[in-house]
């Protein structure tokens, strides 16, 4: 079946991409590396409003490939989004299409080890193997952790609509950046509080198409870890994903960070894949239209 190009900015690329990670993880239970909701997290930081748009190609069935580029700080991060049949049999279109983006810019994809479909996309698009390792971890619902008993003074709160906790991390616009996107929901949205300080937060997601529940991100202030409170809060968001219908839950880290391992391992969370990144260095010639 012929592909169309589509070119969709803002909300409207965010929605077809949402659907699209959507329909691959319907298709392939573990496969891919990012939920939907991986991009509605980055939208607090790349709105995608370039205004030739970012490509996505449909055919009567919707939404099949796209090449999603998020800008970071120095960095474009680009991912093929799509089956694994549907990217291998588009590879060239997709590797014709990111040899042409961000040139100017160095790029770089993360690619799980048993992912030969992207991997063979990714050398012959310029890419070269990198150092950054990631672990993607799964869980069934009903291996979750019970919620423990809180420190004296500890609460565990969602996000009202007062000052978000995560401001000091992402900016003054974080809030209304988040609940843009269609599948942020304010009570998965969780603070730790002691006392009238944050101490905590993490941010959980469901998805009611897939049943996928996604933890990103998470942090517990220096000052107070050591106290159970990762566990606690841990606990607390998977059981409000169960509660929203997820019926597998997921998390991803870094292995070399042996506390975020040891932390997710604990909570019930068991590897299913590794992966690393794959860099593509900026070009001295300039960006070549796209």
């Amino acid at each position: 079946m012929t592909l169309s190009e589509l070119r969709p900015v803002g909300l409207a690329h965010l929605q077809q991409v949402t659907g699209l990670l959507q329909d691959a993880r319907l298709a392939e239970p573990f496969g891919g590396v990012w939920e939907a909701a991986d991009p509605q997290w980055w939208w607090r930081v790349d709105q995608h409003d370039d205004p030739e748009g970012q490509a996505i190609w449909v055919d009567d069935d919707g939404p099949q490939v796209a090449a999603l580029f998020t800008r970071w700080k120095g960095w474009i991060g680009c991912d093929l989004l799509g089956t694994d049949a549907s990217v291998a049999a588009h590879s060239e279109l997709l590797r014709d299409h990111i040899n042409g983006r961000f040139r100017e810019s160095p790029v770089s994809m993360i690619i799980r080890d048993d992912d030969p479909t992207r991997l063979a996309a990714a050398a012959p698009a310029g890419f070269v193997r990198g150092d950054d390792e990631f672990t993607t971890a799964w869980m069934d619902a009903a291996d979750r952790p019970t919620r423990p008993t809180l420190p004296k003074g500890i609460r565990i709160l969602p996000y009202e609509g007062a000052a978000h906790p995560m401001v000091a991390r992402n900016g003054e616009a974080v809030a209304e950046r988040l609940v843009e996107t269609s599948l942020y929901r304010p009570d998965l949205d969780l603070a730790v509080w002691d006392g009238d300080s944050v101490v905590g937060y993490a941010l959980f997601w469901a998805d009611g198409v897939t049943g996928v529940g996604l933890l990103e991100p998470m942090r517990i202030e220096a000052s107070h870890q050591g106290r159970g409170l990762s566990k606690a809060l841990i606990a607390e968001g998977l059981e409000r994903l169960v509660a929203a219908g997820c019926t597998r839950l997921k998390v991803s880290f870094e292995p070399s960070n042996q506390p975020a391992a040891r932390l997710y391992m604990g909570a019930g969370f068991r590897p299913r894949s590794t992966g690393r990144s794959w860099h593509r260095a900026a070009s001295s010639e300039g960006a070549p239209a796209c």
